[in-house]
Parts: C-alpha cells; structure tokens; sequence
C-alpha cells in the first residue's frame, strides 16, 4: 500500500490550529466529516478518544498516530495533519506533537488498519522524514514526501 494513494488531497491538512489534545482531535474529525469520510461523527470521535484514555498515541519525536477501529466510518480513513506549533499530546517522551497520522478503520475489517498503523510507524523511526514532513511548504510538497519515502 503506497503512502501517495492513500493520502490524496482531502486527507492533509497543514496549519491546524494547536488546540488542547480532544479538541485538537474533534477539530480533525470535523475536517474528514466536512470531506464525506465520516459515516457516523459522534461515534467515531467517542472511538478515538476512548483509544487515547487507553494509552497516548503520542509516540515520540514530536508525533502522534490517533487510530482507533470505530463503526463511524464505512471504509478506512487516513489522514495526515501538522499543527502550526507542537501541542501538548501526553507523548510518550513527554515532547509536544506538531505530526498527526489519524487511522480510522471499521470494527469489522483490521487487517488494513493494521498494515497502515505499521507502514506510518516504521517510516516514522527516520528523522528525515520527519523532517522532510516539518519542512513542507504546501500540500504538494507532503505529497512528494509521501512518494519519496512512503512509496518503497
């Protein structure tokens, strides 16, 4: 699965707003429903964020990967999005978050789910693309990242 199919357009988003962690998630939520890949809103976000009181999905080096299986979605939903300034995301090394890969998959179909959470994962472990990621300027420059790196 390449990262550039996955992610198209209507699932980046860079500039957001650095709110606290639940609003921060809501307002993501808000911008896939505004985009028609939310079935069912209210659900989904009550997934995600039941996921988070589990444990933070705040992994370290300034990113988080908010996932969760929900029935608020039809199909599986990616996205990524860069806060204009790193928050507060209950990180596991305890350092603030500007990188946000969301994974929503339905309850009845993980296999996909899981083969996405990993790709972003191992890629995540470079600081290049990390960086590379830091230092887009547009929509189209995370796509180029996305097809350098995510496309092996």
């Amino acid at each position: 699965m390449n990262l550039s199919e996955l992610f198209d357009d209507h699932s980046l988003l860079l500039d957001v707003e650095p709110y606290e962690k639940e609003k921060l998630l809501e307002t993501i939520l808000k911008e896939f429903d505004s985009r028609g890949k939310i079935k069912d809103f209210d659900r989904a976000l009550a997934d995600v964020i039941e996921r988070e009181k589990v444990m933070s999905t705040g992994i370290g080096n300034g990113v988080a990967i908010p996932h969760a299986y929900t029935d608020g979605v039809s199909e599986l939903v990616a996205g990524f999005f860069r806060t204009r300034e790193p928050v507060d995301f209950t990180a596991l090394d305890g350092k603030q978050v500007d990188l946000f890969f969301i994974i929503l998959g339905p309850k009845a179909s993980r296999r996909n789910h899981i083969k996405v959470l990993a790709k972003i994962s191992r890629l995540l472990n470079h600081e290049e693309f990390r960086g590379n990621l830091r230092d887009a300027a547009s929509i189209t420059d995370v796509r180029e990242v996305f097809k350098r790196h995510g496309d092996r």
